[in-house]
């Protein structure tokens, strides 16, 4: 029977929806919220959950089959840049 690419598994693809939504959530701020403290608050704890290692972010990063240790690697170092490029 024919099989799909990799790339049309609609589980697969939840699931680096759910990275791709907290990486913006710990970059750009969440889309839908008015309160700027909020805001803050919920960038804080996204940042926190993809720069620490923890069972929640490796079953997500295992169902969205990506690497735990790259994905927080990578997102370390794009935020350590962010906020030296940060105007003060």
């Amino acid at each position: 029977m024919f099989e799909a690419p990799s790339r049309w598994n609609p589980e697969r693809n939840l699931w680096l929806e759910v990275l791709y939504r907290t990486v913006e959530d710990a970059t750009k701020g969440p889309r839908h919220v008015p309160k700027p403290a909020d805001k803050a608050l919920i960038m804080r704890e996204a940042r926190d959950y993809l720069t620490r290692p923890s069972r929640d972010l490796a079953m997500v990063c295992a169902l969205a089959g990506v690497d735990m240790g790259a994905v927080i690697d990578h997102i370390g170092r794009k935020l350590a840049g962010g906020r030296s490029a940060a105007p003060r």
